[in-house]
């Protein structure tokens, strides 16, 4: 299935009620072969949907293989970025700041060498609790039944803010602060709080012990990963709507610690200076060649991506099918360079 705002029907839209579209309309922004030429690049590399917006008009919309625009899919870490949605949306409606001691939810940590730790090194994954690629990836993600509870039992490992890890567990520990800074449960604050307001149909999924998975889990599709990255583009509003302030989404889209030029709030940045990637080793930045440094994205595995260009006023989504149950069948679904191919392929179509 393919959609597409054909320039016709754009520039007719353009002069509508005043005069010919020669005489009225302007230069029409877009590429349409070169967005044709990413959505059959991305589509040949896996991809089973691809959604592209331009100042809040849908360009070019595809979904294939049998997908439909409503099918939800697993979104792997992009649901990292809705998790610091909600920490800004708690810490607007003053339930938590981002510089209390988490420990002030996590009652666990108090007296420990984890007490310290603060909401945003959370956020910003420089929390230094606990992490080893077996524990993080294996017994975290797919055998603990109760995911919450084992991530706030990990140990402290480095003193907080000293180091930058990707650690999902650290993340899902923010499930625990959400359910008791709010009252809720994490699903219920996210549905009633972001999901409903953004128009999205998306869900976040929950462990057998009924937490919401905050590191990984949320069922999306394009079309909602593109409103995500829109509300952020917007600076927190729809449709004149403040959903989450500007100033949470300032401080998520820029670099969040001196560690990783490149990562900000659960939001990777294409920021130059040195930037550590998920594999945790230091680069030189940015991370994606070819795309302006002011880009910003939600990641997740296999190849789901929600990307926002300020500068081009234009954010984009894309989405790869894969079985979120089946560790080794991630280990090799691809979709690793996902995010630059599209971040560049919607600047060589969408032009400032």
């Amino acid at each position: 299935m393919r959609r597409i705002v054909p320039l016709v029907a754009l520039l007719a839209i353009a002069a509508c009620g005043s005069g010919s579209a020669s005489e009225t309309a302007p230069a029409h922004p877009f590429d349409e072969a070169a967005l044709e030429a990413l959505a059959e690049s991305l589509h040949a590399d896996g991809a089973n949907c691809v959604v592209v917006e331009h100042a809040g008009t849908i360009v070019g919309s595809w979904y294939w293989d049998g997908f439909a625009p409503d099918q939800l899919q697993e979104g792997f870490s992009t649901t990292k970025s809705v998790a610091a949605t909600l920490v800004g949306i708690a810490a607007d409606r003053g339930l938590l700041s981002l510089d209390d001691p988490a420990s002030r939810w996590v009652t666990e940590w108090q007296g420990t060498p984890s007490e310290p730790v603060t909401v945003r090194q959370l956020l910003s994954n420089t929390s230094g609790r606990y992490h080893d690629l077996f524990t993080d990836y294996a017994q975290f993600a797919f055998l603990e039944s109760d995911k919450s509870s084992f991530a706030v039992g990990l140990s402290q490992q480095t003193t907080p803010g000293s180091e930058w890890v990707y650690n999902n567990a650290a993340v899902q520990v923010l499930e625990t602060v959400l359910k008791r800074a709010t009252g809720v449960p994490v699903w219920q604050f996210a549905d009633e709080a972001l999901f409903r307001p953004l128009g999205a149909s998306s869900q976040l999924t929950t462990d057998t012990a009924g937490n919401a998975g905050l590191f990984a889990g949320m069922q999306t599709n394009c079309d909602d990963l593109v409103a995500l990255a829109r509300l952020y583009l917007e600076g927190g509003a729809v449709s004149g709507v403040q959903v989450v302030s500007a100033d949470f989404v300032a401080k998520a889209t820029g670099p969040s610690s001196d560690l990783n030029a490149g990562y900000g709030l659960l939001w990777w940045l294409n920021r130059s200076g040195t930037v550590v990637g998920g594999n945790g080793m230091p680069e030189p930045g940015p991370l994606l060649a070819g795309v302006p440094e002011d880009a910003f994205w939600a990641s997740g595995a296999c190849g789901q991506i929600a990307i926002a260009l300020p500068s081009l006023d234009a954010v984009a989504s894309v989405m790869r099918p894969a079985d979120p149950d089946n560790p080794s069948a991630l280990l090799s679904c691809g979709g690793e360079n996902t995010d630059e191919a599209l971040g560049a392929g919607v600047v060589a179509a969408v032009r400032p």
